[in-house]
């Protein structure tokens, strides 16, 4: 029940001790102010009833508007200080639940199942508009309350202890009634996640200029439109759903609060009639059985929020458990030689498929060799390149380099052996430099000579800040958005800063006329040097200078050579489609 509440205590006490301690403070002081002013008002209305002295109710006016002053002061000092550190603990949950989504294996992050178990986790402490740290907010009034409590009961046990017993009674069948509500509720949040992130998506979809020229010339605008609506309709249903549980427990729950108060008004009125209270007793007691019916259920209250926060915290456990396959491993070094690959039966099936994407492919790569990997869509091309980077890992078969076994190698140094462009790369909101660079050494000479190298020597004269333009306008409004063919320049550089051992180009050269790409390629191919690398690319320009062509057709390797072998194999895949192509642009030069 109160792992949840711990786990974030631990949490923020890690992030900023204070955090705890202000929260904690401000709690107290907050929890003794309703005892003192339900019983400093008895004693002025006695005074005021009876001897009527002056310097006595002076006394009591200040000493009562002093203690509010010092601890209102006191408690919204805390109170504003801990949630300045609120947010950095916020800041600090982030990027715990980032740290793991990007520790987690790629294939998660195309699994529905983990992108909604994240989203659970998020509930924890995002969850429901309640606001950041709630469930702390709700043991710190429940620890709060108890003090208040403590206080209140001893005044009310001097008036009688049976009705004690009584409001406890019609406290916690209230209190029962709310947790079922909210169990409900919970219950319902956790179902509502797919659907909220489908209303997400959509939402920021429409917001996202990168698909803005998509839907402007397709017209999607309504047909978006219809879609976010129909997941934020839905969404809104489950919201009515859980507000009718909390409706039905809210009156269940003022009909038993009347109840309490018909009966202490009741009985300290008619106790004043008979003399056996006085004025300023009325005054305290009524105060008293006011201030704890809603000091107790709060409690309450406070230990259902807890509770159903458990379900929560479930979702936040799976989500830093999950298994880490790519990286708990034996962590094996890489020797440091030139480095050999082999496939060794290499099979693989997507998670959720019956038809295999690769099968039986048997491969060696030796240091220094440049390798094209062609064949039409859907031959297995880009996840025969997945496999290699361990993006992801074989269903069947092994990965060799060196002879190790890749899962027993460290995961982080094995990928610093390859650099990679994919066909689906992506350049951040960064400056030009920083895209080049990434996480890379600092070094802006080599930088502004690899993007003059790969054809971007005119394009860096336009831009105003040089290499330290912004790509995109998102922060600067000075920035530039590449074309097609720049973007794919400035990946190339970025991979060829990378230096890696292992060069993989895996068709980024789509935007590109086939002659650039044939220049590209010829000019990428003497900067690898001896590197190794692999070529991707449904154009064969790359394929001539290569020291072995792989040609894929339904996830097997067909083909195997040089480009004179291939091409006079009769009836070879590798000669139609190089024919095909070489007919395709003769007409097109006519």
């Amino acid at each position: 029940m109160f792992n949840g509440l711990l786990f974030f205590i631990k949490f923020g006490w890690k992030s900023d001790k204070r955090y705890v301690v202000y929260n904690f403070l401000c709690q107290f002081i907050s929890s003794v102010i309703p005892i003192v002013s339900v019983i400093i008002p008895k004693f002025m209305i006695d005074e005021l009833v009876g001897k009527q002295r002056v310097w006595v109710l002076m006394m009591y006016i200040g000493g009562y508007t002093g203690y509010l002053f010092v601890s209102e002061s006191i408690s919204n000092w805390l109170s504003l200080h801990a949630f300045t550190l609120r947010t950095k603990l916020s800041a600090d949950w982030g990027l715990f639940l980032h740290e793991r989504l990007m520790d987690a294996d790629f294939e998660n992050l195309e699994n529905p199942e983990f992108l909604d178990m994240k989203e659970k986790a998020n509930k924890f402490l995002y969850g429901d508009w309640q606001g950041f740290s709630y469930i702390f907010d709700s043991a710190l009034n429940v620890m709060g309350q108890f003090i208040t409590l403590i206080g209140i009961i001893s005044i009310i046990a001097t008036l009688n202890f049976g009705m004690v017993i009584l409001f406890i009674g019609l406290v916690l069948l209230s209190s029962y009634v709310e947790a079922w509500a909210k169990k409900r509720d919970m219950e319902l949040s956790l179902e509502s996640v797919k659907v909220e992130r489908g209303w997400d998506y959509y939402g920021q979809l429409m917001e996202d200029f990168q698909y803005g020229k998509e839907i402007r010339i397709n017209h999607l605008e309504e047909w978006l439109l219809h879609k976010e609506k129909a997941y934020a309709d839905t969404a809104v249903e489950y919201y009515r759903k859980r507000n009718s549980f909390h409706i039905k427990s809210g009156f269940i729950t003022s009909a038993l609060t009347f109840v309490q108060q018909i009966i202490a008004y009741v009985y300290v009125a008619i106790s004043v009639v008979t003399k056996s209270l006085t004025v300023g007793d009325f005054t305290l007691y009524i105060g008293t059985i006011t201030t704890f019916a809603e000091a107790m259920r709060r409690v309450m209250r406070g230990f259902v929020e807890i509770r159903a926060y458990g379900m929560y915290y479930e979702a936040v456990e799976s989500y830093m458990n999950i298994p880490r396959r790519m990286r708990d491993n034996k962590r094996e070094p890489l020797q440091d030689i030139e480095h050999e690959i082999c496939f060794e039966n290499v099979s693989f099936c997507y998670q959720g498929q019956e038809e295999f994407a690769l099968k039986n492919i048997n491969l060696t790569i030796c240091p220094g060799e440049k390798i094209s990997i062609v064949g039409e869509n859907g031959a297995g091309k880009t996840t025969l390149i997945k496999l290699l980077t361990r993006l992801y890992d074989p269903t069947e078969g092994r990965i060799l380099i060196d002879g190790m076994d890749i899962r027993d190698i460290d995961y982080e140094e094995y990928m610093d052996l390859f650099s990679a462009v994919f066909q689906d790369y992506k350049l951040f909101s960064m400056s030009l430099y920083d895209n080049v660079k990434l996480a890379g050494q600092e070094n802006r000479s080599m930088i502004e000579t690899l993007l003059c190298k790969v054809g971007l020597s005119s394009r860096l004269q336009t831009l105003k800040d040089g290499v330290d333009t912004f790509i995109y306008k998102i922060f600067d409004e000075s920035g530039f958005e590449p074309s097609g063919g720049e973007g794919q320049k400035i990946a190339l550089a970025r991979a060829l800063y990378k230096n890696a051992p292992i060069v993989i180009l895996d068709e980024p050269t789509a935007a590109l006329d086939p002659r650039a790409e044939f220049e590209l390629y010829q000019q990428f191919n003497e900067l690898v040097d001896s590197k190794t690398a692999l070529y991707i690319s449904h154009r064969l320009s790359s394929a001539r200078f290569c020291d072995k062509i792989l040609v894929l057709k339904n996830g097997e390797i067909i083909e195997s050579g040089t480009h004179d072998e291939l091409i006079v194999l009769k009836n070879g895949v590798y000669r139609e489609l190089y024919r095909m192509q070489a007919q395709f642009y003769q007409e097109q030069g006519e």
